[in-house]
């Protein structure tokens, strides 16, 4: 009886110290965590002196969801309102591209790129090579660029080495586009060309 009873005092007694120590590890991630968030705000705060200097703004929350629409690699988004307009913002440090973003220029792109540059491009692609399987492009937030893919049909004419240059030419000089990731391909074929800068 002696025995069950020490057995018992051990039992709960290693209980009391595993649950101290899960209260433990779970207050030092609190504290970690907030730490972190603090640092997000310094570094919104800091961006938005920067770079929107002439704009009122309220920091509205904290999250380290990546719920907001597509945006890129990040810990922690700072959602921010705009006094003046009422209209909020996200702002993070993105970890893979190592620089603060914003989804207001994000959006600026996207759209930039939606109503001035696709257009050129498809013009220039039906023009030059003919009919497409497919054309994509859009403003890619996890490498900070434009991405534009075009893929031909099974069938269609190669393209050749100097073709592919030529249209990057015109990517840079011509629309003038500083950054790119472009990738052309052939439907169920192994031919493609492909050129980040």
């Amino acid at each position: 009886m002696k025995k069950g009873f020490e057995r018992l005092i051990y039992i709960l007694s290693g209980i009391s110290v595993l649950f101290l120590l899960i209260v433990l590890a779970f207050k030092i991630n609190v504290m970690l965590n907030n730490k972190e968030q603090d640092e997000a705000i310094r570094q919104t705060e800091h961006y938005l002196a920067e770079n929107y200097h002439d704009i009122n703004y309220e920091i509205q929350n904290i999250s380290s969801s990546t719920d907001f629409k597509h945006y890129g690699y990040f810990e922690h988004e700072v959602t921010v309102q705009n006094i003046d307009t009422n209209e909020t913002f996200i702002v993070y440090y993105d970890k893979k591209m190592n620089r603060m973003e914003d989804s207001i220029i994000i959006e600026k792109q996207e759209k930039y790129i939606e109503l001035e540059i696709k257009p050129k491009i498809e013009k220039y692609i039906t023009e030059n090579f003919g009919d497409t399987r497919h054309i994509y492009i859009s403003y890619d937030v996890a490498v900070g660029k434009p991405m534009v893919v075009v893929t031909f049909e099974k069938g269609h004419k190669d393209i050749t080495q100097t073709d592919f240059d030529t249209f990057i030419t015109y990517l840079k000089e011509t629309i003038g586009l500083k950054h790119a990731n472009v990738i052309v391909d052939y439907w169920t074929r192994d031919l493609s060309f492909n050129i980040e800068f």
